[in-house]
């Protein structure tokens, strides 16, 4: 599982990474949709792997947010 330092609690459902990006989180598994660091939406496999399939990005969860219902 991607992260350098996991939290306690997980938030779940649809995530960001300081407010870039966007991930699934479901349980402890992580499905990053759209890279933080350079923007490009990802490959279907690297997405459920939990990195960038282009910048190679692996994304801390210690840097994760929960996405607040109406804000997309």
């Amino acid at each position: 599982m991607p992260s350098s330092a996991t939290p306690d609690i997980l938030p779940q459902g649809e995530i960001t990474f300081r407010g870039r990006g966007l991930a699934v989180m479901q349980g402890r598994r992580l499905s990053l949709k759209v890279c933080p660091r350079c923007s490009q939406r990802n490959d279907r496999r690297a997405a459920e792997q939990g990195h960038c399939h282009w910048c190679a990005y692996i994304p801390s969860l210690a840097d994760a947010e929960p996405i607040s219902p109406g804000s997309a």
